[in-house]
């Protein structure tokens, strides 16, 4: 048992962080003594009780504030000292031995209290995350603020006693670029629970299709989450009018949180007819229903340095539900769990955007002889995408650094 510090960007309110970390916490507070500090959203607060009685009844001690990017880097200097304020109150009082840090700034939080307290520092990296901003648009490659974030990243690296990274790909290249041993390396990809995302049975199936408006013949193709950043949501759209003109049974299902308006503009931008679409919200404990309804679930992702260490958060939830995946090359480990395993289809954005038509046909014709093997899901989700298989790398890795 090992007393934990836990801070996290993304906020326990937010639906990553519902299911990102508050799932993984709740297991990990059966061994180890939990306090979290978090950074939460304003337009996520309406749930907020929920998740305190969540919290509250796995005995975490929760810490959070409300996150803001107004002023850039401004803002975040004054986050960074109220965590490190708060941070320096928990410590001494709950005996913390490691920070667990979620990401990037927490890392630099941890980093400071580990200088000040002498814990030891887990440093969980979500992904190259000074490189994620170069890809957003929010910082410039060749910048001075750039030069500076890489070399805060690089001593991170260096001085933290643990990594965890969420593909091999990145763990590479961790390992090589920064000289980092690669046995204080360790590989978590981002994995389901498979009591939350559970496959509903086809009475169920029907009747939750009906109440969407759909036929039971009715073929859908999802994306869930957001379709800014990360997504080249521009691609998929291309990639279902293809498919829609091929075959008129197909529909475009888009579960998302605060970008309707943006999404059917940028579909309707596209020429697609409205009954060709629908565009919703989903709560958390819901998603399942969705994914259990759909055919395919389709996220294309710029193939960019930074993605080299993205784990798609949905993908494991695609291999849950037995949804089979449509995306692309050149991210994270997707590669290699799509060329292994039987689950889903790999396409190269370039040829796409080159050959739209001849590729959408291609793979229009791998989804008509597609026959989902629920034992070749299984197999996947059992090997890499089970929460238990994160929890078990967890607790050893607190056991290993708190010797």
């Amino acid at each position: 048992m090992a007393n934990i510090l836990y801070i996290s960007l993304t906020g326990m309110t937010e639906p990553l962080g519902r299911s990102q970390v508050l799932e993984y916490l709740i297991d990990l507070s059966k061994n180890n003594d939990i306090s979290l500090i978090s950074f939460e959203r304003v337009k996520d607060l309406d749930n907020k009780n929920e998740i305190e009685k969540i919290i509250k009844s796995n005995n975490i001690k929760w810490d959070y504030f409300i996150y803001s990017n107004r002023f850039g880097i401004f803002s975040s200097l004054v986050q960074l000292t109220k965590a490190i304020i708060i941070g320096i109150k928990i410590i001494p009082r709950k005996k913390i031995e490691i920070i667990h840090a979620r990401s990037f700034i927490p890392a630099v939080i941890g980093l400071i209290l580990k200088k000040i307290f002498g814990v030891k520092l887990l440093f969980d990296i979500r992904g190259f995350a000074i490189d994620e901003k170069v890809d957003s648009g929010r910082l410039k490659k060749d910048s001075f603020l750039y030069k500076i974030l890489k070399r805060i990243e690089n001593y991170l690296y260096r001085k933290s006693d643990f990594i965890v990274t969420l593909t091999y790909a990145s763990k590479n290249i961790i390992s090589k670029n920064f000289n980092i041993n690669e046995n204080l390396i360790e590989v978590i990809p981002t994995c389901a629970n498979k009591n939350i995302f559970k496959v509903l049975d086809e009475k169920e199936k029907i009747l939750f299709k009906k109440s969407l408006g759909y036929t039971e013949s009715d073929k859908i193709i999802i994306h869930t989450g957001t379709v800014s950043n990360r997504y080249d949501f521009d691609a998929e759209v291309k990639f279902f009018k293809k498919l829609y003109e091929v075959d008129k049974s197909w529909h475009f299902l888009i579960i998302n949180k605060g970008e309707h308006k943006y999404i059917k503009e940028k579909l309707l931008m596209y020429g697609l007819p409205q009954e060709s679409f629908k565009i919703k919200s989903s709560n958390f404990d819901d998603m399942n229903k969705y994914l259990s309804i759909s055919n395919m679930s389709i996220f294309f992702i710029p193939p960019t340095y930074a993605k080299k260490a993205m784990s798609p958060t949905k993908f494991a939830e695609n291999v849950a539900c037995y949804l089979p995946s449509i995306t692309n090359t050149g991210v994270g480990d997707m590669e290699y769990y799509l060329t292994k395993y039987n689950v889903g289809f790999l396409v190269d954005l370039n040829k796409l955007t080159n050959d739209l038509e001849n590729e959408v046909n291609k793979i229009y014709q791998q989804i008509i002889d597609f026959k989902i093997d629920k034992k070749e899901f299984d197999l996947l989700f059992n090997t890499h995408f089970d929460k238990k298989i994160a929890i078990d790398k967890y607790n050893k890795i607190y056991e290993r650094i708190n010797k």
